[in-house]
């Protein structure tokens, strides 16, 4: 008995199913994430990560920024290398105390090295592995969906805009999300077939995991949970290693598994010593002495600590069990868990519950949701199931190939939903991937409406039910839509991906009163600024003085930026001088410095805040505003040491910027540089009301307290 013969593809489906749209649009994720990052100035992180993959290959030292993982930063930072740019250690106390941002802005900007030339390289090596993460994502949903699944995920992946946005930079994010999804997908695979190459990948994988970013730890519990459901399945395991043959019930599977976890580990640990060049102490020898340190000292590191970590991390410092760099790196990540964080208008000093949702509702594409959608629809409706063939190979559910993608997403959602590092959407980047697979299933709408079986067939599948021919066309049209409108979005956006917020939230407009941080503002838009100073020459000088609250750090005045210095994340910039007097004219704030994250003076303006800045202002109001140098508001001050009067100096520019922002907070900028910029034009009437009239908000008390 058999069925009619299938018919022969058309000449389009032959092109849909080839290599020749795969290679398209990965070209076009490619341009557009390139393209994009081009317009960019660096962002905060980029900065570090360079310059410790710099070090790391240049010196063997691996202090620098340890927490964001030894391959990361050495691919990054490779084409840098191997163009011919080297390390030198700083001359100032900054390179024995380790201080990752003092160094990074030494080597960027005052070694005379070309720091556009510099990032342009690390970028490009880092979209290569963008776009090889497009391309498992592409493989893996061809393998649960067809063709058709896969062309679907990877148009979604090469035009989602968090994907463009942090794939071609120069950080850990995007390295890290493409070897959660190899090690969770290696996994799988051992759990059902073993064979040399199959345990020689998982191992490379499982390594750049845990060399990418401390939180790769993570891969542990979700290989348990993927253990525990391989163990309910009664089909064998085939063992290709030397001979083939099954591996059948549970007793035997499970010792297999205990082996193959073992061999992994051992792996993966030689992987992480050669990583460090088979070197316990994390100082190059040279440097190995009682003055080199991390930015953090390890007594530090442990006051902020809970004991059952702190124990096996003394544990393995004794034996020297892993590298110093490697231990120091994991113990920080959990010593800086909890940071402050700004959410729809909301300041908090430890994390929510509601920030990583809303961050995935608001800078996801509908265009995405929808595809979702019709995927879920599609598994519902036409979800294949067994059929009835000539062979009695036990049959699995439909829903359990899924079972990694489910896993990863589930597990990562549960443990960053509990995390209180509130920082940034690119947090939760690696459960972008098992869903952009899973929108593949939006594929079972374009095959045929029933499968008929023929005998000798091993696996045959069968529709439940034939959905009416009207729903199954209006399913197609809908997903392709989605899909149109995917590029577009991503068109439109460019070159604003980190920016990007979909219309539920307001869009990138109203972006900056929602999230900050790398949610938004990273520092990116110092480029933007200067286009916008050089086509407004004469606005600016018309209206006075430019003055900017910049959050990052980059060097404004290498991108050629002429401002005044507001109080700003680069506080170095003033330490050695009084704030600058406020005279009208434009004021250029990130979004992160107007809705104030970090410093001393957080969140909104308030009583407790007031009363300071009174004081302050009372104090240094009149010299500052007259240009005064340190020797004159020392004059004013004459009790406080030269450190206390700096001191006094920099909380009196934060609080007048505080009670500036708290101003402008009532209002809409006038301009904005990329979304992330904002700028406001200001006259001596608006100053006089920002900064001695009634403030703008007044509440009882700092809401960090």
């Amino acid at each position: 008995m058999s069925s009619e013969k299938a018919p022969e593809p058309t000449s389009i489906k032959r092109l849909l199913r080839g290599p020749l749209p795969v290679v398209f649009l990965l070209g076009c994720h490619f341009a557009l994430g390139y393209s994009a990052a081009w317009q960019k100035s660096m962002t905060f992180d980029e900065g570090v990560h360079l310059t410790g993959g710099m070090i790391y290959w240049s010196l063997g030292d691996f202090r620098m920024h340890p927490e964001n993982g030894n391959w990361s930063q050495r691919l990054a930072a490779l084409p840098v290398y191997l163009s011919g740019v080297r390390f030198a250690p700083t001359q100032d106390d900054s390179w024995d105390e380790g201080s990752p941002w003092e160094i990074s802005d030494h080597f960027l900007f005052h070694s005379g090295n070309d720091l556009e030339s510099m990032l342009r390289r690390g970028r490009a090596v880092i979209g290569l592995a963008s776009v090889a993460l497009g391309l498992v994502v592409y493989l893996w949903s061809r393998k649960l969906f067809g063709a058709y699944g896969g062309l679907i995920s990877l148009t979604l992946y090469a035009f989602s805009p968090t994907i463009l946005a942090n794939g071609f930079l120069t950080t850990s994010d995007l390295l890290a999300t493409l070897f959660f999804t190899l090690s969770v997908g290696s996994v799988w695979m051992l759990l059902h077939r073993v064979t040399p190459l199959g345990l020689a990948a998982a191992c490379v994988a499982l390594s750049g995991l845990m060399l990418s970013k401390s939180s790769g730890v993570l891969i542990v519990p979700i290989a348990a949970v993927l253990v525990a459901v391989r163990s309910t399945d009664s089909t064998p395991i085939e063992w290709r290693v030397r001979r083939s043959r099954q591996v059948s019930g549970l007793g035997p599977q499970l010792a297999l598994f205990a082996g193959i976890a073992l061999l992994e580990v051992l792996g993966v640990f030689l992987v992480i010593w050669a990583s460090y060049g088979f070197r316990y102490s994390a100082f190059a020898p040279e440097a190995s002495n009682e003055v080199a340190q991390f930015h953090v000292t390890w007594d530090t590191l442990y006051g902020g600590l809970p004991q059952y970590v702190i124990a096996p991390l003394q544990v393995a410092r004794d034996h020297h069990l892993l590298p110093e760099a490697f231990l120091f790196g994991f113990g920080y990540t959990l010593y800086s868990g909890a940071r402050p964080a700004f959410l729809d208008g909301v300041y908090r000093s430890a994390g929510s519950l509601s920030f990583f949702p809303l961050c995935f509702a608001w800078k996801t594409p509908l265009s995405m949701f929808a595809v979702l959608a019709l995927a879920a629809a599609g598994c519902r409706f036409l979800r294949p199931r067994a059929g009835t063939g000539a062979t009695d190979a036990p049959q699995r559910a439909w829903w359990y190939p899924l079972t990694p993608l489910v896993a990863l997403w589930v597990l990562y959602w549960i443990i960053a939903l509990k995390s209180g590092l509130n920082i940034g959407h690119r947090h939760i980047l690696p459960t972008y991937p098992p869903l952009l697979i899973l929108a593949g299933a939006a594929a079972l709408w374009f095959r045929s409406p029933s499968v008929k079986t023929v005998d000798g067939e091993r696996r045959k599948r069968v529709i439940p039910a034939d959905p009416a021919p009207r729903t199954v066309a209006v399913a197609r049209f809908m997903t392709m839509g989605a899909l149109v409108l995917a590029a577009i979005n991503a068109a439109w956006t460019w070159p604003n991906y980190l920016a990007y917020f979909n219309i539920l939230s307001g869009g990138p407009d109203l972006a900056y009163r929602r999230l900050v941080d790398s949610s938004l503002d990273w520092g990116q838009d110092l480029k933007g600024l200067k286009r916008w100073l050089d086509a407004h020459p004469r606005e600016a000088s018309d209206h006075g003085r430019v003055y900017l609250s910049y959050f990052g750090m980059a060097d404004p005045e290498y991108y050629g930026i002429d401002a005044e210095p507001l109080f700003g994340f680069r506080t170095r910039w003033h330490d050695d001088r009084p704030p600058p007097a406020l005279r009208p004219g434009w004021y250029c704030l990130s979004a992160t410095m107007l809705q104030p994250v970090y410093g001393e003076y957080t969140g909104h303006w308030n009583k407790v805040y007031e009363q300071l800045y009174q004081t302050l202002r009372r104090a240094f109001a009149v010299a500052v505003e007259n240009g005064a140098d340190l020797q004159t508001c020392h004059e004013r001050a004459p009790q406080l040491s030269d450190h206390e009067l700096t001191m006094a100096l920099r909380s009196y520019d934060e609080l007048r910027l505080g009670r500036l922002c708290s101003f402008l907070r009532q209002r809409e900028p006038d301009a904005k540089i990329g979304y992330s910029l904002l700028l406001y034009r200001l006259t001596d009437a608006d100053l006089e009301r920002a900064l001695l009239g009634p403030p703008g908000e007044l509440l009882a008390r700092p809401e960090n307290q």
